[in-house]
């Protein structure tokens, strides 16, 4: 996938609508710049299918959204497209304009890669937080056996827990379930490095 590169300067949303409607790649809208998102590699893309089909046939009265539908978040001015989010309130709240924007996810999922793992961690993390409905974020390693998540407890205590091996249950609370890690990997084709990683 071509890179496409936009002018360093602070667009309207309206404006981000309108890129949005004509690319044929997802762009992202942060504080008022536009960044387009990579293109997934095939484990990366195995992973989030494995999730979804796991999650969504236990949603727990929620609806489970893939990454053609954005997450808003007013206070900072962003739009992102989790890989995968879930609405967990019968009114779900939605915004209107070309796609579908989330207001009130209470779980999102994402799937890490080399060139986005730095981002999903930090600044991505630090944006969902400001949403109210967030409960819980799930981080899914592309490139080795790993699964960290993030319960809110309360307003600023979140609780941690990693996991690394295949017989592992993930416990994910927002849907009342837990799958194991071997299941979020099921047919996944790690490379030299994570064959390695994964066999330690």
């Amino acid at each position: 996938m071509e890179a496409i590169s936009f002018p360093n300067r602070r667009y309207t949303p309206e404006e981000y609508f309108k890129e949005l409607e004509k690319s044929e790649h997802k762009l992202e809208y942060v504080d008022g710049g536009i960044r387009m998102m990579a293109g997934g590699s095939p484990a990366h893309n195995r992973l989030i299918k494995n999730a979804f089909r796991k999650m969504d046939a236990n949603p727990n009265n929620c609806e489970i959204f893939l990454s053609d539908s954005a997450v808003s978040i007013p206070s900072r001015n962003s739009y992102f497209f989790p890989d995968l989010s879930a609405v967990c309130d019968p009114n779900t709240e939605k915004e209107e304009a070309g796609i579908e924007k989330l207001l009130n996810p209470c779980l999102i999922v994402e799937v890490l890669s080399e060139s986005t793992g730095e981002t999903d961690r930090a600044e991505k993390f630090n944006a969902y937080r400001q949403l109210d409905s967030f409960k819980e974020y799930i981080l899914i390693d592309s490139r080795k056996l790993l699964v960290d998540t993030y319960y809110r407890e309360s307003n600023e205590l979140w609780h941690i827990q990693s996991y690394f091996k295949e017989d592992q249950l993930v416990e994910i609370r927002t849907l009342g379930v837990q799958i194991a890690v071997g299941d979020f990997y099921e047919g996944v084709v790690f490379g030299e490095d994570s064959e390695k990683t994964k066999e330690e």
